[in-house]
C-alpha cells in the first residue's frame, strides 16, 4: 500500500462525559488522552464497557447492536442508530436524559475536531468546531448551523481527512476493526465482516471497496428473490396438480348443484354471523363509552358535592349532609364497611338525632346551615341520584350487549366450523367450483410461468453481479499478494509474542455461486485452523486483537496512526498468557499506535507487564473506582484494589 493510499486515523485527545448517571459519584467526567496506552482500570460492574461505547458513539453517532447481523456497510450504519437509545436507557436516568452528552477532541492530520453529541439526539451534533492543529486557527465555526447540519458537515470533513470514500466506511472500520468490545465480535470468523475489512484494509481502493460491498448485497438480494419466485412457482404448480387430479373425478350436474346450494348456505351463515359479531362489538363499545361517561360525571358531581359541603358548612353542623353520611342513608349501605340493609340508615339517623357523630360518637351541634347552602347541596344530591340511576341503566345495557356478543361469537364460531368441515370433506367440489369461476387452470399455468420467468431473471442478475464481484475479488487477491510481505509479518510478530509458538496466516479464495469470498486461515504448528472451536477462547480473542492491530498498522499513515479500543477479555486468559498479552499490547504501542483500553484491577500480570514495558512515558493509568459506588463485597476488599493499583503504578514508574 503506497503512502498516498494510507489512512489518517483520528487521535483522541480529550473525552468529556456530562450527566452520565451510571457514574453516580462522578457523572461529569473529563479526561485528557495522550499517545500510547490509556488504561481505564476498575472493578466489575462499574461501567468500563459503557465508557468505550460512549466514546465510539461520540465519534460515529451509533452504538453497535450485538444482535444485528452484518449485511453491508451502508445497512449497518443506516440501521445502527436505533440501538443507541436502548443501550443508554438505564445507564442514564430519566432526569438526566435531556442533559446527558458526550464530547471528544479528535486530532485528524492537521485538523483538531471538537464535537459534542446529546446521548438521546440521533443524527445531530450539539457542538462542532474545527481548528488548525498547532496554530488554533478556526477552520469551521458551526454555531450558526442546525444540529443536523453540523452532523453532515462533520461526516463530510472527517471522511475526507481520514481518506475514505464514505462516512459509513469510517464507522465500519471504527466499530469492526479498531474496536474489540464486550460483544466479542471476532473478525477472523465472521466472513462477511472480514471480507469488507480486507477490501478496506488491504485493497486500498476505497471506491472499489464500496462497489464490492454493494455488489455482494445486490447478489444476495437477487438470489433471495429468485428463491422466493421458485417457491411461489412450486406452490402454484401444486395447486395445478390438485385441480388436475380433482378434475379426473367429475361431479354430476345434480350433485354439483346440491353441494353448491349447501356451500352457499354455509357461506351465508358465516357471513351473517360475522356481521352480527361486528355489530355487537360496535354496540358494546358504545355501551362501555356511555358507562364510562356517566361514571366520570358521577365522580365529578360527588367531588363537587364534597367541595360544596366543605366550603359552606362547618364540620359540626348538619352532619346528615356530609357526602359519606348522605350516601350511606340514601343507599342503605355503609360507605365505610359496605354493610347493607334498612337498619343501616336507621342507625345513622338515630345517632344524628341524638346529636352524635355516626362514625366516632362525638358530640355534634346539629344546627342547619343557611338555606342557600342546603339548596345547593340538595340540587347536587338530586343530580347524583339521577346519575346513579343512569349508571345502573348503562351497566345493565353493557352487561346485556356483552352477553349478546358472546352468543353471536358462539354462533359465528359454529358456522365457521361447519364451513371448514364442508370444505375438508368436499375438496373435489371446491376445485371444480374455482375452475369454473375466476381461478381457471389456464390462469394458474400463466401465473406459474410468470414466476419461473422472474426466477430466471433474478438468477441471471445474481450471476451478472457475481461476475463483477469476482473481478474485484481477484483484484483484492493480487493486492493481498503484494501486501503479504508487509502485512503478514506484522500479524505474525504480535501473534507469536502472545502464543509463544510459530503461527502463519493464509488467504483462501472461494468462487462459490452462493457465497464468493476471501477468508483468512490460521496455520499453527503445521496444522490449519479453519473453525473457531479449534482454538481456545483466549487464543481466539487475542489472535483477533492481533489481527486488528496488524490491519491498523498496515493501513495507517504516519501522520495519523490508529487508536484501538480494547475492552480487555482478561477472564478468558490462562495465567500463562497474561504476561504475554501485556507484551503484545506494549509492542503495538511501541510502534507509535495508541490503545484506549479498559481492564479489571486484579492480580493479573497483563497490566503489570504492560506497565513495565511502557513506563509512564507511554502509558497512563486512570482509576475508575471513584466514579461510582462499589458493591458491599468490593468495599470490604477495597484494600486489595489499592494493593493492585500500587503494584501497577510501581511497574509504571520502574518501566522503560
Amino acid at each position: 500500500m503506497s503512502n498516498s493510499q494510507k489512512l489518517v486515523f483520528p487521535k483522541i485527545r480529550k473525552v468529556r462525559l456530562q450527566r452520565f448517571s451510571l457514574y453516580n459519584l462522578e457523572p461529569n467526567v473529563e479526561l485528557d488522552i495522550s499517545n500510547g496506552v490509556f488504561c481505564l482500570a476498575g472493578a466489575n460492574g462499574l461501567g468500563k464497557s459503557t465508557f468505550l461505547a460512549a466514546v465510539n458513539f461520540a465519534i460515529t453517532g451509533i452504538v453497535p447492536n450485538p444482535n444485528r447481523e452484518f449485511k453491508s456497510v451502508e445497512e449497518y450504519y443506516k440501521f445502527g442508530a436505533g440501538y443507541r437509545e436502548a443501550f443508554f436507557t438505564g445507564r442514564i436516568s430519566e432526569q438526566d436524559r435531556d442533559a446527558a452528552s458526550v464530547g471528544v477532541h479528535l486530532l485528524v492530520g492537521n485538523h483538531l475536531y471538537k464535537l459534542t453529541r446529546g446521548v438521546f439526539e440521533p443524527g445531530e451534533l450539539q457542538e462542532l468546531t474545527v481548528l488548525k492543529a498547532g496554530t488554533g486557527e478556526v477552520v469551521l465555526d458551526s454555531s450558526e448551523n442546525t444540529p443536523s447540519q453540523r452532523s453532515q458537515e462533520y461526516q463530510q470533513r472527517i471522511t475526507k481527512d481520514v481518506g475514505l470514500a464514505s462516512f459509513e466506511q469510517f464507522v465500519f472500520l471504527q466499530h469492526f476493526v479498531l474496536t474489540f468490545d464486550e460483544s466479542r465480535h471476532l473478525l477472523l470468523w465472521d466472513q462477511r465482516v472480514l471480507n469488507q475489512a480486507l477490501y478496506l484494509c488491504i485493497g486500498a481502493d476505497f471506491e472499489k471497496a464500496q462497489q464490492a460491498d454493494k455488489l455482494k448485497r445486490d447478489m444476495e438480494k437477487a438470489g433471495s428473490l429468485a428463491r422466493n419466485y421458485s417457491y411461489q412457482a412450486s406452490n402454484v404448480r401444486s395447486r395445478i396438480e390438485v385441480i388436475r387430479d380433482a378434475m379426473k373425478t367429475t361431479l354430476t350436474d345434480d350433485k354439483f348443484a346440491e353441494l353448491g346450494s349447501q356451500y352457499a348456505l354455509l357461506r351465508e351463515a358465516q357471513d351473517s354471523g360475522r356481521a352480527e359479531v361486528e355489530k355487537k362489538v360496535a354496540h358494546l363499545s358504545d355501551a362501555e363509552l356511555k358507562w364510562m361517561e356517566i361514571t366520570a360525571e358521577l365522580s365529578s358531581l360527588q367531588n363537587e358535592y364534597f367541595k360544596e359541603f366543605s366550603r359552606r358548612t362547618h364540620k359540626d353542623y348538619y352532619v346528615s349532609h356530609h357526602p359519606v353520611i348522605s350516601a350511606s342513608i340514601s343507599e342503605k349501605r355503609c360507605a365505610v364497611c359496605g354493610a347493607e340493609g334498612p337498619c343501616i340508615a336507621d342507625h345513622i339517623q338515630h345517632a344524628i338525632d341524638a346529636q352524635k357523630c355516626p362514625l366516632c360518637a362525638s358530640k355534634i351541634r346539629n344546627q342547619p346551615p343557611s338555606s342557600d347552602s342546603i339548596a345547593q347541596l340538595q340540587q347536587l344530591d338530586r343530580q347524583i341520584s339521577e346519575a346513579k340511576e343512569r349508571l345502573k341503566i348503562a351497566l345493565k345495557t353493557k352487561d346485556r350487549v356483552s352477553a349478546e356478543l358472546k352468543v353471536c361469537e358462539s354462533t359465528f364460531t359454529s358456522a365457521s366450523a361447519q364451513l371448514d368441515e364442508f370444505e375438508a370433506a368436499n375438496e373435489t367440489f371446491l376445485v371444480q367450483l374455482r375452475s369454473r369461476t375466476d381461478e381457471t387452470l389456464q390462469n394458474l399455468i400463466s401465473e406459474m410461468s410468470e414466476y419461473l420467468r422472474l426466477k430466471k431473471k433474478k438468477y441471471s442478475e445474481r450471476d451478472e453481479k457475481q461476475r463483477e464481484y469476482l473481478k474485484l475479488q481477484r483484484e483484492l487477491e493480487r493486492s493481498y499478494a503484494a501486501a503479504e510481505q508487509e502485512f503478514v509479518p506484522l500479524f505474525r510478530d504480535l501473534a507469536v509474542l502472545f502464543l509463544g509458538i510459530d503461527i502463519d496466516i493464509q488467504l483462501y479464495s472461494s468462487t462459490s455461486v452462493i457465497d464468493p469470498r476471501l477468508s483468512l486461515i490460521l496455520e499453527m504448528r503445521g496444522s490449519l485452523r479453519r473453525e473457531d472451536y479449534q482454538l481456545s477462547e483466549s487464543q481466539r480473542f487475542f489472535l483477533d486483537i492481533a489481527l486488528r492491530m496488524a490491519f491498523s498498522q498496515y493501513m495507517s499513515h504516519h501522520a495519523g496512526q490508529a487508536t484501538i479500543f480494547i475492552d480487555t477479555p482478561e477472564g478468558a486468559l490462562d495465567i500463562a498468557y497474561e504476561s504475554r498479552a501485556g507484551q503484545m499490547f506494549a509492542k503495538y504501542a511501541a510502534s507509535g499506535h495508541s490503545i484506549i483500553m479498559t481492564a479489571n484491577i486484579n492480580t493479573s500480570q497483563l497490566l503489570r507487564k504492560l506497565a513495565s514495558e511502557c513506563g509512564v512515558q507511554r502509558m497512563t493509568l486512570h482509576r475508575m473506582t471513584s466514579w461510582t459506588e462499589l458493591s458491599d463485597v468490593q468495599m470490604q476488599e477495597e484494600a486489595l484494589f489499592e494493593m493492585a493499583y500500587g503494584n501497577i503504578e510501581a511497574a509504571l514508574n520502574s518501566g522503560n
